[in-house]
């Protein structure tokens, strides 16, 4: 028994010992943004459930904490630590790595890029310091799920996975928004951002958006948006100053100096250090990546004004934008068929034409004289009208632009603020080049036409938002209303002229013109070719109006849970009129679409570091004013203008889905994986065929696949970031059928000889596994269901490597994009896409009190590896022109008449060729 009694009380001696050792901690949570406390951060007890939250003032309370115990303190932004219990007071770190950086464009708020219900990329300053960019799509090109086209040098195509290029030759992006600090760059879909902006170092990031981003950005942001910022003025000065020179690319001898200036400077005005400015821009004069005959030149300038309203209620800034530069336009060279590369006796650096050759003519204009054109003479029989090559061709495709806009953000009361966005611009652009009028041509003679195109365009836009904040009583859930109101009114007056000519693409001094009497052209080529006609083939007037409204809200739960949904309705209204010479037919018409779009995401944090997110979105795209304009053509035959069948009447929808994982592996390894989907039905596509503009449905198209990006920035080597990112997608006809037509042999050797019009498929031949239909009454259609999209990759691999040390850094980047196909048909398939580009510089420091001054001196290389494969042959990615081709000719070569042996070229445009540039930089 006293044994027993004497258990009894060592048991309870270690409990009431077990007890004593349980007591309760307290302390305060802070960080050096918010040395008052951060409210809301965990802190838990390691290996236990025993956890709680700090209150506004960074304050916790934790009870039965073990004597010896370790506490795990976490909160989103910033690194998670462990510390001892007995340690009270804490001061997190901010997290700097990757999903935690801060995107404003992928919601109705400020949010982490963790916590973003569609995948985003931010290009950060420091990035695009290293890359040193000279156009947006060249600032973007590594981005995930990007596919990149430069071939225009300093401009330049992109296309979003998950989505079809556009094929939109007037260089707009049909799915992608291109906005310059929230606002699209132009109020109409139909223009690339660089007809008016150049990329300078007034950029202070970008980011690029993929996914539901209809409701936000409009109508043609179904693929997502790419959102240029501005920097603002600091508290200090700050500034930055670069010289570039770049090697001549052309064995001509030339010792003239290429080189591009740029500048920047920053700071505030007043004492109070409210009133920030921020100015910049560059000049440039180089002879570029093409021999053209003419220099890339000219300059940019532009700033902002920013004033911080006092009490943090808002800001005000104030911009303007001035342009006048000439860039070198999209130039094609003769591509070899058989290995989709620039054909023999060409070089990357060539262009079929210079246009020098064609300064010492002048050609007439025409007007209507009771039907085919006649020249417009005086009574004593000389011309009263003609037109200067050289002075049409020596501005060659140039922009000159005057912008200025007022952006305006107010709290009118306790968490609803306004924000008014208003911009206004006008345009003066030019556009000169020559191009095949087939896109298949024999290599020793090819029917071009020279277009010398000028437009004075305008527009404005405007946008009101509205935020409302509503949070529930207890904390844990928060609204962030938005709702608004977006107006555009874009006004086009474009005068286009044109010549016909004849060129020996083996001989390109061999320039011919057409004869001044009709027929205006015969096969085979005959008759005098001395005399440059001349013709207004097209003066317009048009107008385009969208008016657009939208609704979205984005709702925080307990911190873990963001959902946000949105609605957004647009109208766009189209007015044109036109008159093409030499008839003098004036066309009018009026056009309306609307549509609506509506999306639903989500993003749930399943820790500090992990989410999962997903989205859906059903978008539309309308025509643009590019979409009608093309479809009206003059037909020689009954002297008249046609129309085009029905079918740009009808809205695209899109409804594209996309779910994906996000998480941060310990501290230096960002992972994000998504898998995707989308479905276009009622698609447009807009194309060059046999010299014509044409804008016609392509069928219904489904595009699925995945993505995965990693970002990893090692501990051990400080200064090291290292990104890369893989999409796969599937791309397919759903439904789409396309008729086989008939071509003048004149613009299509697909016999080599013969007059009249041919079938462009010998419906009897090897159809290369298409499947004919017969549509009855001697008409014949392909059906092309299952047919891979033509100019979509399926893999798009992009990476960069970026090293900062304290005396040098070191840059590197490389794009791969392979399995595109040419043409609907699936006959010819390019070749893989690999361009390298390298840099490294050597930094220089100083310090000046506070403020930290650096110099770089560097030396890049774009296309290090030389490659010169094509990137694009114009005019057949709608049409089954390849497969008759490959019928008649599988090698490509002509076997009928006095052609017979003469290679069949195509109408290429290549990757642009390695260029060297080294820089000096300096930043204080």
């Amino acid at each position: 028994m006293k044994i027993v009694q004497l258990l009894v009380c060592i048991a309870l001696s270690m409990s009431s010992t077990m007890v004593l050792a349980q007591s309760t901690v307290t302390g305060r949570i802070t960080s050096a943004d918010k040395p008052g406390g951060l409210m809301g951060v965990n802190v838990q007890v390691k290996n236990t459930a025993n956890t709680t939250a700090t209150d506004k003032n960074g304050n916790y309370t934790l009870k039965n904490v073990a004597d010896g115990a370790m506490l795990v303190v976490s909160y989103i932004g910033y690194k998670t630590v462990t510390v001892a219990a007995t340690s009270n007071n804490v001061t997190l770190v901010a997290d700097q790595g990757e999903l935690n950086q801060v995107t404003v464009t992928a919601g109705n708020k400020p949010t982490r890029k963790l916590q973003t219900s569609t995948a985003v990329e931010i290009i950060s300053a420091k990035a695009l310091k290293a890359s040193k960019p000279e156009g947006i799509a060249e600032a973007v090109g590594t981005a995930p799920g990007l596919y990149v086209n430069t071939s225009q040098g300093r401009r330049g195509g992109i296309v979003t996975r998950g989505f079809p290029d556009g094929g939109n030759p007037q260089g707009g992006l049909d799915y992608t928004s291109i906005l310059i600090d929230g606002l699209p760059s132009f109020g109409s879909t139909g223009r690339l951002p660089e007809a008016g902006f150049g990329f300078d170092n007034n950029v202070e990031r970008v980011e690029v958006v993929r996914g539901s981003a209809a409701t936000l950005f409009g109508r043609s942001s179904a693929a997502g948006a790419i959102n240029v910022i501005s920097k603002m003025g600091g508290e200090a000065t700050h500034g930055s100053f670069k010289f570039t020179t770049y090697n001549n690319a052309f064995d001509d001898n030339n010792k003239q100096l290429n080189y591009r200036a740029d500048a920047n400077v920053n700071g505030s005005i007043t004492k109070d250090k409210r009133l920030r400015y921020n100015i910049g821009g560059w000049f440039l004069d180089d002879k570029g990546f093409k021999n053209t005959g003419y220099n890339d030149r000219g300059r940019q300038l532009r700033g902002n004004l920013d004033y911080l309203i006092p009490n943090g209620k808002g800001h005000i800034r104030a911009y303007f934008l001035s342009t006048n530069f000439v860039f070198q336009n999209l130039t094609d060279a003769p591509a070899d068929l058989n290995t989709l590369k620039i054909a023999g006796g060409y070089k990357n650096t060539d262009a079929l034409q210079n246009f020098s050759q064609f300064y010492s003519k002048n050609y007439t204009l025409y007007e209507s004289g009771g039907g085919f054109p006649t020249r417009r003479v005086t009574s004593n029989g000389t011309d009263s009208t003609s037109r200067s090559v050289r002075q049409a061709m020596q501005d060659n495709s140039y922009g000159r632009t005057n912008l200025v806009g007022l952006n305006v953000g107010y709290t009118l009361a306790k968490n609803f603020t306004i924000e008014e966005k208003f911009r206004t611009q006008s345009m003066k652009n030019g556009t000169k080049y020559s191009f095949a009028l087939p896109a298949y041509y024999l290599s020793n003679s090819v029917a071009r036409l020279l277009l010398d195109g000028d437009s004075r365009d305008g527009d404005a836009v405007n946008e009101v938002r509205l935020r409302l904040k509503v949070q529930s009583q207890d904390g844990n859930t928060t609204h962030n209303f938005t709702a608004g109101q977006y107006t555009a009114v874009t006004k086009l007056r474009p005068t286009t002229y044109s010549f016909l000519h004849v060129l020996n693409p083996s001989n390109r001094d061999s320039v011919k013109f057409a004869p001044l009497a009709p027929p205006f052209v015969t096969a085979p080529w005959s008759g005098s070719f001395d005399y440059p006609r001349g013709s207004i083939t097209r003066r317009g007037q048009y107008t385009e109006t969208v008016s657009s409204f939208f609704f979205g809200d984005d709702v925080t739960v307990k911190e873990k849970l963001n959902i946000n949904a949105g609605l957004r309705f647009d109208q766009v209204t189209i007015d044109m009129q036109e008159t093409k010479k030499p008839y003098d037919v004036v066309l009018t018409r009026n056009v309306k679409h609307k549509d609506y779009s509506a999306s639903l995401g989500f993003n749930y944090l399943l820790n500090p570091t992990s989410a999962v997110y997903g989205n859906v979105t059903r978008a539309f795209r309308a025509p643009d004013y590019t979409a009608y304009t093309s479809l009206e053509w003059i037909s020689f035959t009954d002297r008249r203008f046609l129309r085009a069948t029905d079918g740009i009447n009808k809205n695209e929808i899109v409804i594209n889905t996309e779910l994906g994982y996000r998480t941060t592996i310990g501290d230096n390894v960002s992972f994000d994986v998504a898998a995707f989907r989308t479905k276009i039905n009622n698609r447009l596509a807009t194309i060059f065929e046999n010299g014509i503009l044409i804008s016609k449905p392509f069928g219904s198209n489904r595009i699925y696949g995945a993505e995965m990006s990693v970002t990893y920035i090692p501990e051990m080597i400080k200064g090291l970031t290292v990104r890369s990112n893989i999409t796969y997608q599937k791309s397919e006809f759903t439904e789409f059928k396309i008729a086989i037509g008939k071509s003048s042999s004149a613009t299509n050797p697909l016999a080599g000889s013969g007059a009249g019009t041919l079938s462009n498929v010998d419906i009897t031949g090897n159809l290369y596994g298409n499947t004919l239909i017969n549509e009855g009454g001697g008409n014949y259609s392909l059906d092309l269901k299952g047919k891979q999209l033509p100019g979509l990759p399926s893999v798009i691999w992009n990476t960069n490597i970026n090293y900062l040390h304290q005396k040098f850094g070191v840059d590197f980047s490389s794009n791969y994009n392979a399995n595109r196909y040419i043409d609907p048909t699936n006959i010819l398939k390019y070749n893989d896409l690999k361009i390298l580009n390298m840099g490294a510089y050597a930094r220089l420091q100083a310090k000046q009190g506070k403020q930290s001054n650096e110099i770089r001196i560097g030396i890049q290389v774009k296309n290090m590896l030389n490659n010169a494969d094509i990137q694009n042959i114009a005019g057949l990615n709608a049409s089954e022109l390849t497969l008759g081709q490959k019928q008649r000719t599988p090698n490509y070569v002509s076997t009928v008449g006095a052609s017979t042996g003469t290679p069949i070229w195509g109408q290429g445009y290549a990757q642009l060729p390695r260029r060297w540039l080294v820089y000096v930089a300096f930043d204080f």
